[in-house]
Parts: structure tokens; C-alpha cells; sequence
């Protein structure tokens, strides 16, 4: 599969101040600079549904233009500490169900400042923490590619934020990590490339059974199918859990295909 580019990105540092408000009680001096929505899985489904005979090839091409214009809606999850401060603002407002909105502070490479509007803080259930869900076209171990004002801008990747990830580990030492793929949420593997570069995801949503999310080791998502995500044969799901370094528990899947063992190892649901 041939990696896509990211066009027309700006790059930008690392946020180097990051506030936390209640929606009551943030008041800002200057408009910061919003980060786009994305709804580009909604508006895959409702391609799906509108042209119900068109060509599984075409769906794709067409599913990956609106990537390109969307970016993927993407749980990017903050570090525990920056989760209890975050926790703790919420629980000193007024209304602690009302959501937590997020300022940060950005630096651009002329060293001019700006403020930039997160997307509210979220709590997922049990003990997985809390992120924000923000449209990303790439995602690296360093930096990301988002979307403001219909433009792509590129940031550092700030240490208090910790994207989910999949890793390929070796068949015989599940201690050692062969590659990582920051992944958008816990979704299922259903395949790897020959090369090892490619991830494939299966999507949660029924209308979506036909394609999957290809993740690049260069951070980059693309649409594929179903199909392509399974040449070679279908995973197998291995029994017991285990994890990666620090990270969190992990279920292990098999994949053996072209007379080779890929054994990926993906974080388990939220309890």
C-alpha cells in the first residue's frame, strides 16, 4: 500500500502553557485559534449509504478524499497528572458535569505566540484516563498533524500527551517491541503488511464492515478495505494478556501469513 502525503503543514512548536477552565468560567482576552471538528466517520457512512451499488474501489478513493479534508477523529489521551489537574477543575466548578475546556499557548517557528482552543477534555470510563478528540491526519512519536481553519498545521507532540498505540512484538520474547503504531482508539487489528510498516484496524461501525483504517508507521491514516486488511489470512487471537514496557494490559493477536508470524499486541477494553 502507498503512503499518502500531508500537504500544506505549517509547523509549529510544542505548546509551552496549557490552561484548564470550566465553560462558565473561561473568559478570554483574545479569540484563540479553534482546532477543526471532525465527523469525517459520519459522513463515510453517509457516502456508503447514498450510492449503495457503487464500486467498493470507488467508495474508498472517495472514503480518503474526505479524510484528507476531515483528518480522523482521534482520542489523544493526556498523562495522569495532566488528568487530575483537569479533574480537579472540573470538580471546583459550579457544574461538574459541564465540560473542561482547554487553552494552550503555541510558538511558531518565527517565534510568534498564539493562542490555540483545544476540544473539551473528556473522562472515558472505568481506568483508561481522560483525552480530548481532535482531527489528526498524522500522528508520529514527535509531532501531529491537525486541522485549523481548514489548514494543516503540524505541532510537537507534548510530553502530557499519550496517544493510544498497537505494537508488533517478537513471536518468541514478547518483551521486545518490533515497531509501534499510534492507533485512534482501541479498535481491532485485522491485518499487517508484508513489510511490517502497515497496520490495519477493523472500523466499529456495521456500515463500515467492507473498509478499514490503514495506519502507517509514519503516523499516517488511510481508508482500505476489508479485504485488503485480510490478504494472507485472518488473525487469531491469542489467549492471556500481557503488556509493553509501562504501558497498559494488552490482548495479543496472531497473524501468519507468507510463511512469516506477526504477533500484535493491542490495549485491552477500559474496565
Amino acid at each position: 500500500m502507498r503512503i499518502r502525503s500531508i500537504r500544506n503543514s505549517a509547523i509549529l512548536c510544542a505548546l509551552i502553557a496549557v490552561s484548564y477552565s470550566s465553560a462558565a468560567a473561561q473568559q478570554a482576552k483574545i479569540s484563540p485559534l479553534p482546532v477543526q471538528q471532525s465527523n469525517v466517520i459520519a459522513e463515510i457512512r453517509s457516502l456508503i449509504t447514498s450510492r449503495p451499488k457503487a464500486d467498493l474501489k470507488d467508495i474508498v478513493e472517495a472514503a480518503n478524499v474526505l479524510l484528507d479534508k476531515n483528518g480522523l477523529r482521534y482520542e489523544l489521551y493526556f498523562d495522569a497528572a495532566t488528568c487530575e489537574n483537569i479533574d480537579k477543575v472540573r470538580l471546583a466548578s459550579k457544574d461538574p458535569k459541564a465540560p473542561v475546556k482547554i487553552g494552550g499557548t503555541l510558538k511558531s517557528v518565527d517565534g510568534d505566540a498564539a493562542a490555540l482552543a483545544l476540544p473539551d477534555a473528556r473522562f472515558a470510563p472505568g481506568n483508561c484516563g481522560c483525552y480530548m478528540l481532535i482531527p489528526l491526519l498524522q500522528i508520529t512519536t514527535t509531532d501531529f498533524v491537525t486541522l485549523i481553519a481548514g489548514r494543516n498545521i503540524r505541532f510537537a507532540l507534548p510530553s502530557n500527551f499519550k496517544p493510544n498505540e498497537a505494537v508488533l512484538i517478537d513471536e518468541k520474547d514478547r518483551s521486545i517491541v518490533k515497531r509501534r503504531w499510534r492507533i485512534p482508539e482501541r479498535l481491532e487489528p485485522i491485518g499487517v503488511s508484508h513489510d511490517e510498516n502497515v497496520l490495519y484496524l477493523a472500523f466499529n461501525e456495521p456500515e463500515l464492515k467492507d473498509l478499514s483504517l490503514a495506519v502507517f508507521g509514519e503516523g499516517v491514516f488511510q481508508i482500505a478495505t476489508r479485504v485488503e486488511a485480510e490478504e494472507g489470512g485472518k488473525g487469531e487471537v491469542l489467549s492471556g494478556t500481557g503488556t509493553a514496557g509501562a504501558g497498559p494490559t494488552l490482548k495479543y493477536t496472531r497473524f501468519v501469513r507468507w510463511r512469516k508470524t506477526f504477533v500484535i499486541g493491542s490495549a485491552t477494553a477500559c474496565r
